[in-house]
């Protein structure tokens, strides 16, 4: 089976929602109970950025995040910044599962892609070496669920509204 197979977005809530209510995502229970919540999410150059002297090009990607709720920041591959030209806004120290590091710190604009959930200007994100990302299989299929390069971190989730109901495995997120 195709690891694309396993990734389907879709909005089906029966009975109708109140008016004015704006739902985001919606994911089915194969990827779920596989692969946790990976969702395809877009990164580009902070808006911030572009309105000074000598701007960095601006560049984009689409690439697979993965819920974090370990994570109080949302972080980045190493590679990702690399390849995108983030400007770095600091370091710092962080607590990982096999212990601490120094990494830089970014800012960057991110958007959902396949959703309604709200993009973000200038969102400040943290960097981290995800051992199994792959830049150039992310650049020639971003859509691969287990290739993901982000790692979604309470500062994101805590702008949303996540209802995970594990006896269907199904998820529900809306801003």
């Amino acid at each position: 089976m195709s690891h694309q197979n396993f990734f389907n977005v879709g909005i089906n809530i029966t009975p109708a929602v109140q008016k004015g209510t704006t739902i985001g995502l919606q994911y089915t229970p194969t990827p779920l109970a596989h692969m946790g919540l990976n969702m395809l999410m877009e990164f580009s150059t902070a808006s911030a950025f572009l309105n000074v002297a000598n701007p960095p090009p601006r560049k984009n990607i689409a690439v697979m995040a993965h819920l974090d709720t370990g994570a109080s920041l949302t972080s980045i591959d190493h590679s990702i910044a690399a390849y995108l030209g983030l400007v770095s806004t600091g370091q710092q120290q962080i607590s990982t599962a096999s212990g601490f590091s120094v990494v830089n710190n970014y800012a960057a604009d991110i958007g959902f892609i396949g959703s309604q959930l709200k993009g973000i200007q200038n969102l400040q994100i943290s960097s981290c070496q995800l051992p199994h990302f792959n830049l150039q299989n992310c650049l020639a299929n971003p859509n691969l669920p287990m290739n993901f390069g982000v790692l979604i971190g309470r500062d994101l989730m805590s702008r949303w509204n996540i209802i995970w109901n594990g006896p269907t495995s199904t998820v529900f997120i809306a801003d």
